[in-house]
């Protein structure tokens, strides 16, 4: 998943979250913050982009890994930016078979 483009995730952004949940014990598949603070910008709301783009190297940015993670103002559109359609498996319906009950039965 990384090195083609950065993907827009829809947690907000926020430089400490994770660590202060790993530090509580409770960094097992976490929901993102519900609000959006990073110190170096503090008053823009960011979304999370994650996975590192083609763009990525040594001499700009070492982000070329699906763990990588930074904090972008929701209106920043460029090339090496974009997302992936997602669905939960829990809302998904079940998907109905022709001819068969939902005993397993025909």
């Amino acid at each position: 998943m990384a090195g083609n483009v950065w993907q827009w995730t829809s947690d907000w952004y926020r430089a400490d979250y994770f660590a202060d949940l790993a530090h509580a014990g409770l960094a097992k598949d976490p929901r993102g913050p519900k609000a959006s603070f990073d110190p170096g910008d503090p008053y823009a709301k960011k979304r999370v982009i994650k996975g590192g783009s083609f763009l990525c190297n040594v001499s700009y940015c070492e982000s070329y890994r699906p763990s990588a993670r930074r904090g972008t103002p929701p209106d920043t559109g460029s090339e090496h930016t974009g997302f992936r359609c997602v669905k939960s498996l829990k809302t998904a319906p079940e998907p109905a078979r022709a001819g068969v009950s939902k005993a397993g039965k025909p």
